[in-house]
């Protein structure tokens, strides 16, 4: 039985964020600079997962004169998923039928928030609208930096294709599917990152398609703390961890986990030894090999563990 598309009649804009001040109040402005639909009720939603309520001062300062309402709430349990239901819940008691996610980091462009609900009406069949999220950098840093691939993301996806799953980085979609469906994020996945993924791959599995919509484009901002091998190696290495936990979620020690873990191990040795010569390619590809290598690694070590990775607490493992 074909699902029934509920109409867009009111939207909430969520940002979720935890101690990101000065990235907040940049994607504040963005999100009131925005092109609104003239004809649906649009408010912005702060979620802020500090209880010392860090936040509020940039809500208050863009509050009284943004064209639309800025509304602000704390979700006092610390985690990713926590905040991200706390948003669903919130949107739900305002009653609103749609939500879209950015993250604290990012910038919306003016015409962002109208190519999500073009896309969502337009798109029959598609109920979950996902877009891209480039990347800015704040100033000029060396080319195997900005060249990373954990920041350039090429993609062969068409516009309208179905994905199996999607960030919330850059996302809209019907509140109904949380509602009736009781679908939220799982807080397995509280400080390890992959919620998303988790999320809408579930979204996708109770018959709610979701589409490319590359026209719904936002920016992340990349500073220091960003531009460097050590965040980039990082990145890719948490990014691995998580994947494997997604991919074995539930899932008891079996065969397929035995060929995994020989894969990834495999796989690693591989990596490693490709490092040795891509230098002789220049340092772009050496990182983006070493990079590969430690999310090769992230996948195997995830698989291996029932830990999980503490964004919060310098991203130590943490039991769940």
């Amino acid at each position: 039985m074909q699902k029934e598309k509920p109409k867009i009649e009111h939207i909430i804009i969520a940002c979720c964020t935890y101690k990101r001040e000065k990235q907040l109040e940049t994607t504040i402005q963005s999100l009131i600079s925005m092109d609104f639909p003239e004809d649906i009720k649009t408010e912005i939603l702060i979620v802020d997962n500090d209880e010392q309520k860090s936040a509020e001062s940039v809500v208050e300062k863009y509050r009284q004169n943004a064209p639309a309402k800025i509304l602000y709430t704390v979700e006092n349990s610390t985690g990713l998923s926590n905040v991200r239901n706390k948003a669903l819940n919130k949107a739900i008691e305002l009653g609103a039928t749609h939500i879209a996610f950015i993250d604290d980091d990012e910038t919306a462009t003016p015409e962002w928030l109208i190519r999500h609900i073009n896309f969502y009406n337009n798109q029959k069949d598609i109920f979950v609208s996902s877009g891209p999220t480039f990347v800015k950098f704040d100033k000029k840093y060396p080319a195997h930096i900005e060249n990373n691939d954990v920041f350039k993301k090429p993609t062969t996806k068409k516009f309208g294709q179905i994905r199996k799953t999607c960030a919330s980085g850059n996302v809209f979609f019907p509140l109904n599917i949380v509602k009736e469906n009781n679908l939220y994020f799982s807080e397995k996945f509280n400080f390890s990152g992959g919620e998303d993924f988790d999320f809408f791959k579930r979204v996708s599995e109770n018959g709610y398609a979701i589409g490319w919509n590359p026209d719904a484009i936002n920016y992340e901002i990349a500073g220091a703390e960003r531009a460097n091998i050590k965040w980039i190696l990082a990145r890719k290495y948490f990014n691995g961890f998580a994947v494997s936990q997604l991919k074995f979620n539930g899932k008891k020690f079996g065969i397929k986990k035995i060929f995994y873990i020989t894969e990834k191990t495999l796989t690693v040795f591989i990596n490693i030894f490709m490092s040795i010569f891509s230098i002789l390619f220049g340092l772009t590809c050496f990182f983006n090999v070493c990079g590969l290598t430690a999310k090769n690694l992230g996948k195997l070590l995830g698989t291996l563990t029932n830990a999980t990775l503490n964004y919060y607490t310098e991203r130590k493992p943490v039991n769940v």
